[in-house]
């Protein structure tokens, strides 16, 4: 039986000020600046974000940013990662979990999308176009592939279970990620529920993954049946 789960939220100020801001701490001025940037996110989003904005934010001088990052887009991509690690870190305990397979897919999606809806302008900055040359920041592309592969495991354990063929792995692991990305994504660009029907968001999550994952435990022999009826093209790809 899958289990519904949730992340815990976290409220974030609606605006910057003195007390909010990340105290600083000698050495520790690059994690002060990750945080910093973090809670502004939620407020200013990223094109608007600064070094100097943070700089002032954390109480040093308008340089001093500059000794830990390559510029703006050093800092968001470090400020990426950390998200990243964020959800690694979730996605590890769901991991390490003692609980059934398909239970631990469920919670991984459903934490996904949780994380989207509760970090809004950092997951807007992890997935989204503002950092372009990603392979440039080795930091980022090791987080989020750590971040993925926690994922991988766990989606390939339930697929294994119900007999999927290794081949079929990687297949069901994206239709797993294109499902609760697609979830995310629709929910942050405000594009669901549709205002013509009366369907309560989180009812609409539930459904949405839980019945995926009844798809991928019905097994490979049952999408061999629907597939015979669809269009011979179909069936060839």
């Amino acid at each position: 039986m899958i289990r519904l789960w949730t992340a815990h939220s976290r409220t974030v100020s609606s605006k910057p000020s003195a007390a909010a801001a990340t105290p600083y701490h000698h050495g520790n001025l690059r994690n002060a600046l990750i945080a910093e940037g973090r809670r502004a996110l939620e407020e200013v989003g990223a094109h608007e974000l600064s070094l100097r904005y943070l700089a002032r934010a954390v109480g040093v001088s308008e340089a001093a940013p500059s000794r830990h990052f390559a510029g703006k887009d050093g800092l968001l991509a470090a400020i990426a990662a950390d998200g990243f690690r964020d959800l690694a870190t979730m996605r590890r305990e769901i991991l390490l979990a003692d609980s059934p397979a398909m239970t631990k897919a469920y919670q991984m999606m459903h934490a996904y999308v949780d994380f989207a809806r509760t970090h809004k302008g950092l997951f807007d900055l992890m997935i989204g176009p503002r950092l372009v040359a990603r392979d440039l920041y080795p930091e980022l592309t090791d987080e989020g592939s750590k971040s993925f592969d926690l994922f991988a495991t766990v989606i390939e354990s339930a697929a294994q279970e119900s007999a999927w063929p290794k081949r079929s792995l990687p297949l069901a692991t994206h239709a797993a990620w294109s499902v609760e990305h697609g979830l995310a994504t629709l929910i942050l660009s405000d594009r669901v529920p549709r205002s013509s029907g009366a369907v309560p968001l989180d009812q609409m999550v539930h459904f949405t993954i839980s019945l995926f994952l009844s798809a991928i435990a019905a097994g490979p022999t049952h999408l061999e049946g629907i597939m015979k009826t669809l269009p011979a093209s179909s069936r060839r790809a």
